[in-house]
């Protein structure tokens, strides 16, 4: 490695996070770990499976590529230099299935035996690489090595949270919430995606936590403004105008103004780029809608050519505790875009963008703002959403946290 970098880029990250590097979905862990990679060895933890994750998912061909490694610890580190100069992914051994027991001896033994277990891996990856020294980097895993092991050490220990656990699902919330608190109490450095989060933190730790706002892969999603870029094959039967959507369809979506602005604007499509994980969170029958439509989960280099295809981009949010504590990590994929972006007014951090995106609550008011955004769109708004985007980099976040690293390694 170039002995022309900082001591902190000669010092692999081991990342640990809720997602893993082929998932359905961009994540900002991803996206990070992709941007410290360009300098500095990256190990990206894939989120660990469970025994029973590997009973009920053994068949999928994403388990079958992990079998060795999770059943034997062999052949757990890949390297992924497709996407980074000096990233890898890890996949370590199988964990045991203990969220779900009450906090006491038996969900205590078994915790700890997962973070030796995968404290292990780690340290058998750094050595397969020639690495002694890292920084751990635990972004958004309440789960695990919240605490470390007393023979796992890592030069830098820095937390980032990116949702309020309080607010979730009760899996996550039954021992994350608990968890986040241990980590950041525990880390050098911690920081939070949004302005309410990293008040709460701060309250609920006792210790200061940073605000660290998501970013976009300019880089990626600018294509989808300067370049001329070939319509997906599973939308080009679709005619435009197209509303577009993407990123999970989840709890987080207000499914009252989808319906609405299908509905209002049924001389349209609407279209979300997603994996489908609305179930239970509403009642509204989505494929019964004729103008509405699902063509799955993508890769983030895909999103561009979809983002360049879409006359409007929505980010129909519902208002409550989850969502107001989220900073929407796809505001400057659209933004770098250059499309129209409508969005309800769900947190602070989308509010701060009100001087170049739409901004409407309710389902009626929602889908007259999207008329009025398309009527009212020119190319000078579509630049200014481009600037600022260009403004809000993974490689600008990236340059703060290396800040953080400088001062506390």
């Amino acid at each position: 490695m170039s002995d022309s970098l900082p001591l902190n880029a000669q010092i692999p990250v081991v990342m640990i996070s809720m997602s893993r590097w082929d998932g359905d979905f961009s994540s900002a862990a991803w996206s990070i770990a992709r941007t410290f990679a360009a300098k500095q060895p990256v190990i990206y933890v894939d989120y660990p499976y469970t025994f029973t994750d590997y009973l009920r998912e053994r068949s999928k061909p994403s388990v079958q590529n992990r079998k060795n490694a999770l059943l034997f610890g062999r052949g757990g580190l890949k390297k992924l230099d497709q996407f980074a100069p000096h990233l890898y992914a890890l996949t370590p051994p199988l964990m045991a299935p203990c969220n779900s027991f009450d906090e006491g001896w038996l969900y205590n033994r078994l915790q700890t035996r997962n973070n030796e277990v995968l404290a292990r891996s780690i340290l058998k990856a750094l050595k397969e690489l020639g690495h002694k020294e890292f920084v751990f980097y635990n972004s958004f895993n309440p789960l695990y090595l919240t605490t470390l092991p007393a023979w796992f050490k890592p030069v830098a220990v820095l937390y980032q949270s990116r949702d309020n656990i309080r607010a979730l699902e009760p899996y996550l919330r039954k021992h994350g919430a608990a968890g986040e608190i241990t980590a950041i109490q525990n880390a050098d450095v911690s920081f939070a995606t949004s302005r309410q989060l990293q008040r709460d933190l701060t309250e609920l730790s006792g210790d200061e936590v940073e605000y660290l706002p998501n970013a976009a892969s300019f880089g990626t999603f600018r294509k989808a403004f300067e370049d001329e870029l070939p319509v997906p094959a599973d939308i080009a039967h679709i005619a435009r105008p197209i509303i577009g959507y993407t990123g999970n369809i989840c709890h987080r979506q207000n499914y009252e103004i989808i319906k609405r602005v299908c509905e209002v604007h049924s001389d349209k499509n609407v279209v979300l780029v997603g994996p489908r994980n609305h179930a239970g969170h509403t009642d509204i029958d989505l494929d019964a809608i004729p103008n509405l439509h699902f063509p799955g989960s993508k890769k983030i280099d895909e999103l561009p050519a979809y983002l360049a295809h879409f006359d409007a981009l929505i980010l129909p949010f519902i208002c409550n505790e989850v969502t107001k504590s989220i900073y929407p990590l796809k505001i400057n994929e659209y933004l770098a875009s250059g499309k129209p972006v409508i969005a309800t007014p769900f947190s602070e951090d989308i509010e701060s963008f009100g001087d170049v995106i739409s901004l409407a609550e309710g389902p009626d008011a929602f889908a007259d703002a999207i008329t009025e955004a398309l009527e009212t769109n020119t190319p000078e708004k579509a630049r200014k959403r481009y600037e600022r985007a260009s403004q809000n980099t993974w490689e600008d976040r990236v340059a703060r946290i290396r800040e953080w690293m400088g001062e506390v390694m």
